[in-house]
This record gives structure tokens, sequence and C-alpha cells, in this order.
């Protein structure tokens, strides 16, 4: 079917029509690429981002209610995709880096609460069962190394260095909860 507007292509797609999911998808996916890929400068990670955006649209088709214009939707879609994956990876490495930091001119007390701390990441992280998702985060945030580094030193994209570390933190975190 040929969809002339977005309002009978948006119709379509709340009536779980997929040839209307299709077409939006043709003619907005190359639009919202180039602007993920504008903001995040790595083709797999706008790739991935575009395609959580249409996943999300489609899971939500039926209780959709969009009151501006879709391209303006959509494009605000990458916005919000784009700040949400700066906030969790900016909050997952300030946390590492904060409770594995350890002051040499601290006093006693603190250098002890910090190996205690650093003690209880160190376990965390020798929970994690995968060799290949605890080596990926402990080159990530211990030695600081970049995503694209880490693919190359493990010989893998870095896509699948970025889901192994999100594994891996999933793990710590859940460690840590009963801890802390």
């Amino acid at each position: 079917m040929l969809y002339t507007n977005d309002e009978e292509m948006l119709q379509g797609i709340k009536a779980g029509q997929e040839s209307a999911f299709t077409a939006m998808y043709n003619l907005y996916q190359p639009l919202l690429l180039m602007e993920a890929y504008y903001k995040v400068r790595s083709y797999t990670e706008a790739e991935d981002m575009v395609q959580e955006i249409f996943a999300s649209l489609w899971q939500r088709r039926e209780t959709l209610s969009i009151s501006i214009p879709l391209k303006h939707y959509l494009l605000k879609a990458v916005h919000l995709q784009y700040a949400y994956k700066c906030r969790k990876n900016e909050v997952a490495k300030r946390f590492v880096r904060h409770t594995l930091y350890v002051s040499r001119e601290a006093t006693v007390n603190y250098v002890l609460e910090n190996k205690e701390i650093y003690n209880q990441i160190r376990q965390a992280m020798a929970s994690i069962s995968a060799p290949a998702c605890r080596k990926a985060f402990e080159l990530l945030y211990i030695e600081d190394m970049s995503h694209k580094e880490i693919a190359h030193n493990m010989n893998i994209k870095p896509q699948v260095v970025k889901n192994q570390v999100s594994r891996a933190l999933k793990v710590i975190r859940t460690r840590l909860k009963k801890v802390i």
C-alpha cells in the first residue's frame, strides 16, 4: 500500500500494518541514521540507536499519540536516545573511577575504606562468569582504554565490547547492591 502522508502511516502502524511500518522505516531510517551518526560518530552505535527507536515505536504502536510531525518526533527520539546513552556511560565511568580512587594523602581510615570498597569491586568483578566480559570491563574502567582500543586488543568489534561491558556492569551493580 502507498502512504501519501505521515498521518496515514501512523494510522496504519497503530492498526498493526507492517507495510505502514516498513514505509515509515524506509522513509526516515536514512535521516535518523545520519542524525545519530552526527551525534555519536560511530556507525554501529548510530545503527543501534536507530534500531532501538524503531523497535520501541513498533512495541508501543497501539498506544502511540504523536501530536507533532513524525519527522520531528523521530529526530527528537534520536536526541533523547543519545542523551540516555551519554548519561548511562558517564554515570558508570564516574562510579568506577570514584570507587577505585585512593588518595596517597588520605588518612589511614580513608585508605582502609577505599581498600575495602576496592576489594568489594574486585570480588564483584570476579563474579563475572564470562572471561571476555571481565577483561573488557577491566580494560575500559581500570586500564582506561577506549572501546576501539579494546576491540583491537581483543580482536572483536567495538559493539561487542560495549555489549560485554554492559553485561559486566549489570553483574557488578547486582553484586554491589547486596554489599552497599
